[in-house]
């Protein structure tokens, strides 16, 4: 019978033969197959395949991501070369004007000691004090913006008021559209940010910057201080309620800075 089928047929019943004893054999003396010692075969035959597999992939993924940082490194230097020129046309246009130039305050990096306030921190210990040339008023931020301002100084420590203080009070503007409010830290219903004294005339969107406006005198202006979460009209139906997502996060608040500023007006927020 065997003699009258065609070659590839005989080959396939072959092959379908030996699986099927392969099958029975394993039914028969699976339980005394020596199954770690297969598995070991197995890792030290494979191990030098996973190895090139993994190298491999790793050199996708580094060649993705230094693709990617070229992408950032190239995007950054255009971002540079652009606040360049508009940084030179901002003097020339303020020469014109006889406006006062811009002046670059320095940063003095200081260490966060300590937080205080429930639930929401409203004040915080510095490491550096008057001998370090911190002074009450100067500005208090980290790289993603504003904290607080010092209110006390010692001789080698300080204390920083921060946004979430009840007193607290910051002259700012929004970003691109320069429309002017006050940020209050209000702690009902819930602790949170307001952007107080905006008329309903003005247009504020979610997700615009809010920016130092400098009118304080206490904080140059330009200071990121957050970012508008959600904006409706207040009790009264005559201003805007915003809220403002602040963008100094203190759950990451180890190091931050302190920015010297002028000398606060009385009388100002």
């Amino acid at each position: 019978m065997g003699g009258l089928l065609p070659p590839a047929e005989r080959r396939s019943s072959a092959v379908l033969g030996a699986y099927v004893a392969l099958s029975l054999l394993l039914l028969l003396t699976g339980e005394r197959i020596p199954t770690d010692a297969l598995r070991g075969i197995g890792a030290w035959l494979f191990a030098p395949l996973d190895r090139i597999v993994l190298t491999a992939d790793r050199m996708v993924a580094g060649w993705r991501e230094n693709q990617k940082l070229h992408e950032r490194v190239a995007t950054l230097e255009i971002e540079n070369l652009r606040l360049r020129v508009a940084g030179v046309e901002n003097q020339v246009l303020r020469a014109q004007m006889e406006l006062p130039p811009w002046h670059t305050q320095p940063l003095k990096p200081v260490e966060i000691l300590a937080l205080a306030g429930e639930p929401i921190p409203t004040a915080a210990v510095l490491s550096a004090g008057r001998r370090q040339g911190v002074n009450v008023g100067d500005a208090v931020l980290t790289r993603d913006g504003l904290l607080g301002r010092v209110g006390e100084v010692y001789p080698n420590l300080s204390r920083a008021v921060l946004l979430m203080d009840p007193n607290s009070a910051l002259a700012c503007e929004v970003e691109s559209t320069s429309v002017l409010g006050v940020l209050h830290s209000f702690a009902s219903p819930r602790p949170r940010l307001l952007l107080t004294g905006v008329p309903l005339a003005d247009t504020v969107l979610i997700g615009q910057r809010v920016l130092t406006s400098g009118l304080s005198r206490r904080f140059p202006r330009g200071i990121p201080v957050g970012v508008v979460k959600s904006v409706g009209p207040d009790p009264s139906g005559l201003t805007h309620e915003i809220e403002v997502a602040q963008s100094a996060q203190l759950s990451r608040a180890r190091y931050g800075f302190v920015m010297g500023g002028q000398p606060a007006v009385v009388g100002l927020p």
